[in-house]
């Protein structure tokens, strides 16, 4: 419970998926030693949220949300800033996971 399959991502772009019970999520395939925008969304409200990280040598990214961030099962996306016309802001993200309130608890 608390994990969800990664929902696909377009050709090239960075993938991301979530442990459940940790809060954590990781992902290939972003610019290496860059900072990445990880945007949580709520289905039906029009609140986002961005959290910035950074991305290793490798183009890794292993990032701990913060408990509240996820008050409710939330999508995620990240952003390394690469462009991309048809992209939300013009850039390009990652497959979007949910993420659910549980997956905190221990």
């Amino acid at each position: 419970p608390g994990e969800h399959p990664p929902a696909p991502a377009q050709p090239g772009s960075p993938v991301i998926s979530a442990s459940a019970g940790r809060g954590l999520i990781t992902g290939t395939g972003f610019v290496p030693n860059c900072i990445v925008t990880v945007r949580v969304t709520s289905a039906g409200e029009d609140i986002v949220d961005y959290l910035a990280y950074t991305s290793d040598a490798d183009g890794y990214l292993s990032a701990a949300l913060p408990e509240t961030a996820i008050t409710q099962t939330r999508q995620l996306a990240v952003t390394d800033h690469r462009p991309d016309p048809g992209g939300i802001g013009g850039m390009r993200w990652s497959n979007t996971v949910s993420v659910v309130r549980n997956s905190f608890d221990d």
